[in-house]
């Protein structure tokens, strides 16, 4: 009987299924509909598959290719205009969630090209690599050479971090102690018939100093000696801890170089010389793994396949905001319009857009500026004071460099952390104005003026004309506004970093430190990098040391998104985190400059040495510096 009752039942089935099928086949519309949504769906369930991450990974990074090292993300159109960029940000959160992926068996890096990276970068990769080695798994490196012209130093510091160190039999390792030359202008300024007026606060804030003086001050000597000091024993520590020798060995070996392949292996600075087949073949061997069961994959591609870190949403949410370029006022610039910059208007909307969540818990700032603006950077110290007093707990995690208006912009945090190698402090303040006018005579160019006041010799008529220098009654202005903002600046870093004011005058004075010394000084809590920075985070707001924050990116919207939606009112601006955007001008596209601008009257905090740019040949700021003069435009008068 059963069996009957359940024939019935199929034929039933098989009745119905007919009918839709000829109900579907009589209507085309609904019959392309079906077929669509089935297509797409297969084709989707075949890109996960495809895109699944495989057993017997191994990830591969590639150097020689155009790394991106900027803190800020690429928007939409940047990745238009530079579709085959590399992000430094993509590679650390590769390494950080491959270190606990069973899928993920080992690691090849490939050196080679330029060094795109600063030494807190590579302070920064070296961490996650160490990370990587930690969790059991292979970390592989290879190079031709390190390098064949210049200085190896930055190339082998990062390569020394790994379980194993190739070079090609041709190669050498270029260790060597550097020397630095500087080149100063004064004498050409003279000939052009530049006459500059440069006022500081205090003896070490010297980025002036190349334009006014034929050799270093006793101050930049002092302070330089010491940060190259700094640097040098902390590469020299890691590299000696890494290879297995003394830091005598290390030191000596720095006297000795370069060295030529077989020299390198017999002082234990390589493992072996090897060609790039060879390097896969013994990586293969050396993980127990035939060729064709191994399966490579590039770190930013992983990246894609996988989810990424600390995306997954809960009640610990912790705010991001990328601070990167020069400070000023209005607002910031992308890569696609002559920055990155840091511009007060952008930066306080996206604090205010956090503070503004409830479920905002805690608010890091990656500040990776060498200064600006005193205006702007008060404005952004207030907003982080005012987002304290709301509740939320701030964190700055230093980039490559943080100083002057950087550490401005920091010092009022709940906590700063620092790479080892990140340049902060500059805790001072200058102005330049050049006198262009004996220049233009030369030249046959003659200037006549107007002045309400005929007898302008005692006001300010003049104060920013690039025609004149500063008169006894400008200078002594000048002087008055320069202590104001040195001692605001001093007494913002004693409250904020809760030193006595003798502290802090004791390390202001406009002296660049290196973040271990900054550590040692009390300016900043913690040597790490952004992932140490979360976990302060985490510490700050009493979250459970063994939980995963969800971290978001703020503001969440982008530069395409703004110029796309229409704010009512300042509300709508707070609420999004962004200012309003106007159309983006083609003709902005990096940074255009001149003599006007170049040579106007400045008031800023920039980082007090620039000099310091050139330490191991692989500090890459010359934007940075350009920007800033070119945030001001010289005009003789006010209407």
């Amino acid at each position: 009987m059963n069996y009957i009752t359940n024939k019935e039942h199929f034929s039933h089935i098989k009745t119905h299924a007919l009918g839709s099928l000829q109900y579907i086949n009589q209507r085309p519309l609904l019959r392309w509909f079906l077929l669509s949504a089935g297509f797409f769906t297969l084709k989707k369930i075949g890109k996960i598959i495809k895109n699944r991450v495989k057993n017997n990974t191994i990830l591969e990074i590639d150097f020689t290719q155009n790394i991106d090292t900027s803190d800020v993300g690429m928007n939409p159109i940047e990745k238009i205009f530079e579709p085959n960029t590399i992000t430094f940000k993509d590679i650390l959160e590769s390494l950080e969630k491959a270190s606990t992926d069973k899928k993920i068996i080992g690691l090849i890096v490939k050196l080679g090209g330029e060094n795109q990276l600063s030494l807190s970068n590579i302070q920064e990769f070296r961490n996650a690599v160490q990370a990587f080695k930690k969790s059991g798994k292979r970390a592989v490196v290879f190079t031709d050479s390190f390098t064949e012209v210049g200085s190896g130093i930055a190339r082998y510091y990062l390569a020394s971090a790994f379980t194993d160190v190739y070079m090609s039999p041709a190669g050498t390792v270029n260790l060597i102690n550097s020397q630095y030359d500087f080149a100063f202008v004064k004498g050409t300024l003279e000939k052009l018939g530049v006459v500059p007026d440069a006022l500081t606060r205090k003896e070490y804030k010297s980025a002036l100093n190349s334009l006014i003086n034929e050799k270093l001050t006793e101050a930049e000597k002092e302070s330089m000696n010491a940060i190259f000091k700094s640097l040098y024993d902390q590469i020299i520590l890691d590299i000696s801890k890494d290879r297995g020798l003394t830091v005598d060995q290390v030191n000596g070996l720095f006297e000795t170089g370069p060295f030529s392949a077989d020299k390198a292996l017999v002082n234990k600075l390589i493992d072996a010389t090897l060609y790039s087949d060879e390097v896969y073949t013994t990586t293969y061997e050396k993980l127990n793994i035939a060729k064709e069961n191994a399966n490579l994959l590039f770190a930013h591609k992983y990246n894609q396949k996988s989810p990424r870190l600390y995306s997954k949403k809960n009640k610990n949410l912790i705010a991001l905001i990328n601070c990167e370029g020069t400070i000023h006022q209005g607002a910031g610039k992308t890569k696609f319009n002559g920055g990155p910059s840091i511009g007060s208007d952008s930066l306080v909307l996206a604090i205010r857009s956090a503070v503004q969540d409830k479920d905002v818990k805690a608010i890091i700032l990656r500040v990776n500026s060498g200064g600006g603006s005193y205006i702007a950077s008060d404005l952004v110290h207030h907003e982080i004071e005012a987002a304290k007093k709301a509740g939320k707990k701030i964190v700055v995690s230093m980039g490559t460099y943080c100083a002057s208006g950087g550490y401005f912009i920091a010092c009022n945090a709940d906590k700063i952390i620092a790479l080892g190698a990140t340049l902060t402090g500059s805790i001072g303040v200058l102005t330049a104005k050049f006198n262009l006018q004996p220049m233009w005579k030369k030249i046959g160019v003659t200037f006549d003026d107007l002045r309400l006041n005929p007898d302008g010799t005692k006001d300010n008529a003049t104060y920013f004309s690039s025609l004149h220098n500063y008169n006894e009654k400008q200078l002594s202005d000048v002087n008055n506004y320069l202590d104001f903002i040195y001692e605001d600046f001093t007494s913002k870093v004693s409250k904020g970093r809760r030193l006595t004011r003798d502290q802090v005058e004791e390390i202001a004075r406009g002296r660049v430190w290196t973040g271990s010394q900054a550590l040692d000084n009390g300016l900043v809590d913690k040597i790490g990098g952004i992932k140490e920075a979360i976990e302060a985070a985490k510490e700050l707001c009493s979250m459970p040391s063994t939980s995963t924050p969800y971290v978001v990116t703020y503001p969440k919207e982008n530069i395409v998104q703004a110029l796309l939606s229409q704010p009512n009112s300042s509300r709508d601006l707070e609420k999004r985190g962004l200012p309003v955007q106007s159309s983006i001008s083609l003709s902005s596209i990096g940074v255009v400059t001149s003599i006007f601008t170049k040579f106007t009257s400045l008031s800023k905090l920039v980082l007090g040495l620039p000099q310091t740019k050139s330490i191991v040949s692989n500090l890459q700021t010359t934007s940075d510096l350009s920007m800033d003069i070119n945030q001001t435009v010289v005009s003789n008068s006010f209407l």
